[in-house]
């Protein structure tokens, strides 16, 4: 009988034992894990603070630049002077209607409208989003809208034969999607050599290479494309072109810095990106090399 007591006791006590053993190892465990975490804490709080230091934030909107002439119908050409209050701002424009980027004609002084002309600008700043486009329509009596030489490279090519097109569809970010060609009739014939190559009406495409659907903040929808090779009685021959439309911008407030208001205004979106059948686009017919006679 004692005997027995000896062992059960014995047995208790290793028991206990062990389970004292097992809370240790858990504490030690729990408290490796603390160590651990706020290890990496401290290292992502370096991480931010050196990034802070060696980088500098986007913190706001360039303002949308300003446009010296109001719209609509004019007797006489004008001038535009176009201003923007952001620190550092470059301003780039357009005057064929599509939207312009940092590979367009830049700002320099005062232009001078005499036909009619759907003029678009925009201001990019350092450290700053990119504006909202501003824009400006001027109609002149007997003028047609004409396409916007300067904001191709294509144009600096006086051997470039400019292929005028327009859009025979409704195209809307809100539906479209990348891949996804449109068609176009030629608004003129395409004459090569003296030889008429194309007819008006003739049919042409371009494909949509980028899409952007309206987003919280005003965040505008957006279309890029560029254009397909046309079928004349030459064969296929390849056309050089593409563009850019965005919507209108909504932001919450573009004149702080930090650009953000009530809820509602956050969850506000932007306006699609539209194109309308009859949009002109011009695009451009690159001449083939001369022919390299062998002796």
């Amino acid at each position: 009988m004692r005997a027995a007591l000896l062992l059960f006791s014995f047995l208790l006590f290793s028991s206990a034992a062990q389970a004292q053993d097992a809370a240790t190892q858990a504490t030690q465990a729990a408290q490796q894990a603390m160590q651990a975490s706020q290890q990496a804490s401290d290292q992502m709080n370096q991480q931010m603070m050196n990034a802070s230091t060696t980088a500098s934030p986007v913190v706001g909107f360039t303002a949308k630049p300003k446009i010296s002439v109001k719209p609509g119908a004019q007797k006489s050409p004008v001038t535009v002077r176009l201003t923007d209050s952001t620190r550092g701002a470059i301003m780039y424009y357009t005057t064929d209607g599509w939207t312009p980027t940092a590979a367009s004609r830049r700002y320099m002084g005062p232009i001078t409208i005499d036909s009619t002309t759907n003029l678009q600008v925009i201001a990019i700043s350092p450290y700053y989003l990119r504006s909202p486009v501003a824009a400006a329509v001027y109609t002149f009596p007997n003028s047609a809208a004409r396409p916007d030489q300067a904001s191709s490279s294509a144009s600096a090519n006086p051997e470039c034969i400019p292929v005028h097109l327009l859009f025979a569809q409704d195209v809307t970010s809100k539906t479209a999607e990348i891949g996804d060609k449109v068609l176009l009739t030629l608004a003129d014939g395409l004459t090569v050599d003296g030889a008429v190559i194309a007819h008006k009406g003739d049919s042409a495409t371009v494909t949509v290479t980028q899409v952007e659907k309206t987003g919280l903040g005003g965040a505008p929808g957006e279309i890029e494309f560029q254009v397909d090779a046309l079928h004349t009685s030459l064969g296929l021959v390849t056309l050089r072109g593409a563009a850019t439309l965005e919507g209108q911008a909504s932001p919450p407030n573009a004149a702080v810095l930090i650009p953000v208001v009530g809820p509602l205004a956050l969850f506000h979106h932007g306006k699609d990106a539209d194109i309308k059948t009859g949009t002109p686009f011009t695009a451009y017919l690159f001449p083939p090399p001369p022919a390299v006679s062998l002796p």
